[in-house]
């Protein structure tokens, strides 16, 4: 017998209700562009960080052609990824859960980081996997066969100059990241399938995983709503006094249960919903005119680029779909996979890239980092 719902109960005056509806509004009210909500979410996200503590660990010799440049790939923990990841993309880095792995990719003639990866769960559902698959794949054989490229980010100018966006998501289609991701979660997995998707989709015309057969291909384009999430500033009081009403003992004072996926998000909508049901009791019409609002101004249409990676394997669709009674198998492509041979054949096409540049006085060497000065003075493209 299913559980019977719990009547919603009115805890907030009708001033208190108006005045969290008239804060979140005003917040979205004034971003007048997509760019302006990254930025907004980006200098909250920036605050408190020693910069010159971590841009000193990053490549900054722009004298060294790629094809004099070796690399290696090293495990790294939240510690030096998250503070080192913030400054150099132009994503508002949230935090994930799940299964993850998180890398840092050095340039060993200068001993300093190109850039860096966190490889980690994946949705359990999308269009264009379920497209390419022909079936909808199941959780569990997304939890066990696929990883998500969910953070892949060159230091910059080091993306632009040396097309390090591009050798960065070689690196997570190789076996050395499947057998990194082996060791560190045994039997539970057996990766053969990596997927990613264009960062900013539509809103940006292109992509670092343009241009990477075989090793990774273009499957179709995603469709999804981008949730504008609030800054900290504006939510923080507003989340506080809603767990402080609504907050479950069982759940350590949260309103939403914060083990699955998705909290943050699963939370903010919680919110909404609280302060919609508020409405409704003390102004219908208001409640009309902040229902309409939320779904106009609190997310932004997006399409992405959908990318996937098989590692070289001829065979996974039916690999995975028969929960892997059918064996997997090498295909010609196999062995390209290998980092030693992804090096080089990234080589030739950032030293083509590299001379081009330099021939043009077009080469960079200003290391790009988000502050909040650059970001007020818009030094560096939001989206990029």
């Amino acid at each position: 017998m299913a559980k019977e719902k719990e009547p919603f109960q009115v805890k907030l005056s009708k001033d208190e209700v108006f005045e969290i509806k008239n804060r979140l509004m005003g917040f979205y009210e004034n971003l007048e562009t997509i760019q302006d909500y990254f930025l907004e979410r980006k200098k909250e996200k920036i605050v408190g960080i020693d910069h010159e503590k971590w841009v000193d660990n990053m490549f900054d010799d722009y004298t060294i052609e790629p094809k004099d440049m070796s690399f290696e790939v090293e495990i790294i923990d939240g510690k030096l990824f998250n503070p080192s990841t913030q400054i150099v993309t132009s994503l508002p880095l949230e935090s994930q859960i799940g299964r993850q792995l998180m890398l840092g990719v050095k340039e060993t003639n200068t001993n300093k980081y190109v850039g860096f990866i966190r490889m980690a769960s994946p949705v359990l559902a999308i269009k264009p996997r379920n497209e390419f698959f022909g079936v909808k794949v199941n959780a569990k054989q997304v939890n066990r066969h696929m990883i998500n490229g969910a953070i892949i980010v060159p230091v910059q100018p080091f993306g632009y100059n040396y097309l390090g966006g591009k050798l960065l998501s070689l690196i997570c289609c190789s076996h050395e990241v499947r057998k990194m991701l082996k060791d560190k979660y045994g039997d539970k997995i057996e990766t053969c399938f990596m997927e990613t998707t264009s960062l900013y989709g539509d809103i940006k015309g292109m992509s670092q995983y343009d241009g990477l057969k075989p090793f990774v291909r273009y499957q179709a384009m995603t469709e999804s709503d981008l949730f504008l999430f609030p800054t900290e500033e504006i939510f923080s009081p507003i989340r506080s006094r809603i767990r402080e009403l609504y907050g479950k003992e069982e759940w350590n004072g949260n309103i939403v249960d914060p083990k699955p996926s998705g909290p943050k998000m699963r939370e903010f909508n919680k919110v909404i919903s609280i302060i919609k049901n508020h409405l409704k009791n003390y102004d219908e019409e208001e409640y009309t005119k902040f229902h309409q609002f939320t779904k106009t101004n609190m997310k932004a249409k997006t399409k992405k680029r959908y990318y996937y990676s098989n590692y070289g394997f001829d065979n996974v669709k039916e690999h995975i779909t028969s929960e892997g009674e059918e064996p997997l198998k090498e295909g010609q492509n196999y062995h390209k996979h290998n980092l030693s041979y992804m090096f080089d054949w990234w080589k030739k096409k950032a030293q083509k890239r590299y001379e081009k540049l330099k021939k043009e006085n077009r080469l960079r060497d200003k290391i790009e980092i988000y502050t909040e000065d650059s970001i007020n003075n818009k030094e560096f493209d939001m989206v990029r």
